[in-house]
C-alpha cells in the first residue's frame, strides 16, 4: 500500500478538541506515515507534538505546519504553512501579535452577542478555549451549553456569521505579505481548500502571489473539483497537499484523521523544494 500522509490537522491549541497526543497515536492507528498538525495561526500544537514524540516514539513524521489567515480583496482566507523554522523571529513575533487581536476581536463579538441580550462573558469562552488559539468555534460551543442554540452549525447561522462580519477588525496580513513572510522563515505556502471559494481569476492573481501549492484533497471538495485543481497543479507547476481538516468534534469540521488523505509523494517533493529555499536563506 502507497504511503500516505494527513496534511491539515487542528488541535486543542486552535478549535479542534483533541490533543496533540491523542491525534499522534490516532494516525499511528491509521498507518499514516506523515501528518501536520495545523492549528490556526499557531504552531503552539506542532511543538507539544514534537515534545510528544521526543518521548514516546510513535512510527509518524510530525511536519511543521500551521493554518494562516490572511486577507484577500476585503475578505479572510486561509493558507496552510508546511517546513518553516517554527522559531523564525519574524513570524514568532506576528503569530505573538495575531493571538493578541484574536482576543480583542473575541471581546467584540462578545458585545455584540450581549447587545443581543445572550449573556455570555469573556472569561467563559476562556474556561472553553484553555490553552487555545482563540477562534468562533470556541464561542459557538459557549453557545451550545448554555443552551442559546442547539449545536455549534446553528450558532454559525444564527449569531457568528454576522457578528464576525459587523465587528471585522483587520488585524492579519494581506496574502501578499503573509506569503513571503512563510517563504522567509523557509516555509511552503498552500491554498487551503478552494472548493467554491475563489474565481478563476482571483485563483490566477493568488498565484501570482507566489504561492507554492494548493490544496487539492479535502473533505469539502467534490469529485469534479479535486481533479480541477490537480490539474490547475500540475499545469501551473505548484505543490499538490490534502487532508482531513480534522477537528475531533460532530457540530464543526469533523472528518476522521486518515480519510481523507494525499500521497507521500508529495510530502517528499514538498521536502526537497522546503530544502532549497532554505539553503538560499542567509545565515540559515
Amino acid at each position: 500500500m502507497a504511503a500516505k500522509a494527513d496534511l491539515h490537522i487542528h488541535t486543542t491549541y486552535s478549535d479542534g478538541k483533541k490533543s496533540p497526543l491523542e491525534v499522534l497515536n490516532l494516525a499511528v492507528s491509521k498507518g499514516l506515515k506523515a501528518i501536520s498538525i495545523t492549528d490556526h495561526d499557531t504552531v503552539k500544537g506542532y511543538l507539544n507534538g514534537v515534545e510528544i514524540l521526543k518521548s514516546e516514539q510513535l512510527p509518524i513524521e510530525l511536519i511543521t505546519g500551521a493554518e494562516f489567515t490572511a486577507s484577500f480583496k476585503g475578505k479572510d482566507i486561509h493558507l496552510l504553512g508546511y517546513y518553516f523554522d517554527p522559531y523564525h523571529k519574524e513570524l514568532s513575533e506576528y503569530l505573538t501579535t495575531c493571538s493578541v487581536q484574536r482576543r480583542c476581536r473575541m471581546k467584540s463579538m462578545i458585545e455584540w452577542l450581549n447587545k443581543k441580550n445572550i449573556e455570555v462573558d469573556f472569561q467563559e469562552v476562556l474556561a472553553i478555549s484553555k490553552q487555545a488559539t482563540l477562534t468562533r468555534p470556541h464561542l459557538a460551543r459557549l453557545l451550545v451549553e448554555k443552551n442559546y442554540v442547539a449545536n455549534q452549525i446553528e450558532a454559525f447561522q444564527r449569531y457568528l456569521v454576522i457578528a464576525h462580519e459587523e465587528t471585522h477588525q483587520p488585524y492579519f496580513l494581506d496574502a501578499s505579505s503573509l506569503i513571503a513572510l512563510v517563504r522567509r522563515a523557509g516555509g511552503a505556502i498552500i491554498l487551503a481548500h478552494p472548493g467554491k471559494l475563489f474565481t478563476q481569476p482571483e485563483l490566477e492573481e493568488i498565484r501570482m502571489l507566489g504561492i507554492d501549492g494548493v490544496e487539492c484533497i479535502h473533505p469539502s471538495h467534490t469529485y469534479q473539483q479535486h481533479n480541477y485543481f490537480v490539474r490547475w497543479a500540475k499545469k501551473n507547476h505548484l505543490l499538490q497537499t490534502g487532508g482531513s481538516d480534522y477537528h475531533g468534534h460532530l457540530d464543526f469540521g469533523y472528518t476522521p484523521i486518515g480519510t481523507v488523505t494525499t500521497s507521500y509523494n508529495n510530502v517528499i517533493k514538498m521536502k526537497a523544494m522546503t530544502q532549497q529555499r532554505r539553503a538560499l536563506i542567509p545565515n540559515n
